[in-house]
């Protein structure tokens, strides 16, 4: 048990640490951007595209939290089996959306755009399961 806890952190963090060196390697270090304000350049449309993509993980990260802890051991092993085949399923679909322009400079805005959009998509699918109602067969939960 404690091996595939294990195994999981490390993959989590490898995906991790590979987004924030993509986004680090793309963006200006030294100065941050304004993104409340048109970007001026690629490397700044990419940095606003990963801080997008940092606010819908945000989110996605309270939904799944809220509804790991409302649901039973045997829906939350599963629930986490379904988020980390998602996770890997995103990573795979926006690798193809931005397979277009790889290796372009807006390859990096592509691929958070996505990344931020399918996870506000899944966040959305989450909290269908927070907020069911009574007679909802598909909720996994107690309804309200």
């Amino acid at each position: 048990m404690k091996t595939k806890l294990l195994k999981r952190l490390l993959a989590l963090g490898l995906v991790s640490h590979g987004a924030l060196a993509l986004a680090t390697a793309t963006g200006n270090k030294t100065e941050p951007v304004d993104c409340s304000k048109t970007p001026g350049t690629q490397s700044a449309l990419n940095a606003c595209a990963f801080q997008d993509f940092e606010t819908a993980t945000a989110a996605y990260s309270a939904a799944y939290k809220t509804l790991s802890q409302s649901v039973g051991n045997p829906q939350r092993k599963l629930l986490r089996q379904v988020q980390t085949e998602w996770t890997q399923y995103r990573v795979k679909a926006c690798e193809f959306e931005k397979s277009g322009i790889e290796g372009g400079s807006a390859a990096p805005m592509i691929n958070w755009q996505c990344q931020a959009r399918m996870t506000r998509e899944r966040t959305a699918e989450l909290q269908r399961f927070l907020d069911c109602q009574e007679g909802d067969l598909s909720c996994v939960r107690q309804p309200k």
